[in-house]
């Protein structure tokens, strides 16, 4: 299944108003499709110059829709975070600083816990959204340059590895309080009275064909489960891509490191040597961009432990 079924698919079941957050990815591929190819001259005769600024312009505008949601969203997850630490700790001294059994499953107590798991979810989906944005502006940047023969991806990529969308630590360590208060107010351990069928239950839900209907949820945390997997699911279309050959692999860091001390005849030294080095330059070009991939690909990986990690804790809701 190609990239652009999946974009459209987890657009189609993620919450409703994070939809037009996310990159315009079939109308961008739709607007290269109708550039003009590499080398065709445009309708007066001549060659379209401004082209690159033009798109560059285009693709500024979707990193500032993704920068400005993230940001957002990012600040919007710390003050609720705070807000529920508060609610703790008040409840904490109403009840004289113990959580007995009989107030552990209080009313309360299952609202604090319900919003945990729901900013939780929140904020592993904007981790998606992160990595998904990123991987799609990759794609659209290939095409962009295999279409007009431009040399787009590199730049553009630097760029895009530097805005705040794509700098998500902090974003890390809020998911991992958030799951550490959770895992201090309500253990796992004391709520899943059968381990067996636990696990049952989760290997469901993260398989290829898992649903929404797998877990028992009530209606706030329906939608966030949709969400997550039909995350799930993109990112195991993205795992898919590759067939054959795996452009990501290691081993193509170290490829063609011959240089300019191999042994060389004097007619031939200086031609050899300057070509070598030209070729070291593409080299560490094409290796950038092989690194860059192989980022987008770890953070792709990183996020789908997070959004499994959230099933786990949905099942215990």
């Amino acid at each position: 299944m190609k990239f652009g079924k999946d974009f459209r698919t987890h657009l189609d079941e993620t919450l409703p108003e994070w939809r037009d957050k996310f990159l315009s990815y079939k109308p961008l591929k739709k607007l290269i499709k109708n550039l003009q190819p590499d080398g065709d001259e445009g309708a007066d005769g001549h060659p379209w110059f401004g082209l690159e600024e033009w798109f560059v312009r285009i693709l500024d505008e979707e990193l500032e829709k993704f920068n400005d949601f993230y940001v957002d969203k990012e600040e919007e997850f710390v003050i609720r975070l705070q807000e529920l630490k508060e609610r703790i700790e008040r409840l904490r001294v109403k009840q004289r600083g113990a959580f007995t059994s009989d107030t552990k499953f209080s009313e309360e107590m299952l609202e604090i816990r319900k919003a945990f798991v729901t900013i939780h979810g929140e904020m592993v989906l904007l981790k998606n959204y992160s990595s998904l944005n990123f991987a799609g502006l990759v794609k659209i940047l290939k095409k962009y340059d295999k279409r007009t023969g431009g040399l787009l991806s590199l730049p553009f990529t630097r760029r895009a590895l530097h805005q705040p969308f794509f700098t998500t630590e902090p974003l890390t360590r809020l998911v991992l309080e958030c799951e550490a208060n959770l895992e201090l107010l309500f253990p796992m351990e004391a709520e899943v009275t059968d381990a067996g069928s636990s696990e049952k239950k989760i290997a469901r839900s993260t398989s290829k064909n898992a649903d929404a209907e797998s877990l028992s949820l009530n209606e706030d945390t329906d939608d966030i489960c949709r969400s997550t997997l039909a995350a799930m699911k993109a990112i195991q279309g993205l795992r898919r891509a590759s067939s054959t050959y795996n452009p990501l692999s290691i081993g193509q860091f170290f490829h063609d490191q011959d240089d300019c001390s191999a042994a060389v005849t004097s007619e031939n030294s200086g031609s050899n040597c300057q070509s070598t080095l030209h070729s070291k330059d593409v080299d560490q070009e094409s290796n950038f961009i092989l690194l860059e991939e192989f980022m987008g690909r770890l953070l792709l990986e990183t996020v789908y432990w997070f959004l499994s990690t959230h099933l786990l804790v949905l099942s215990n809701v």
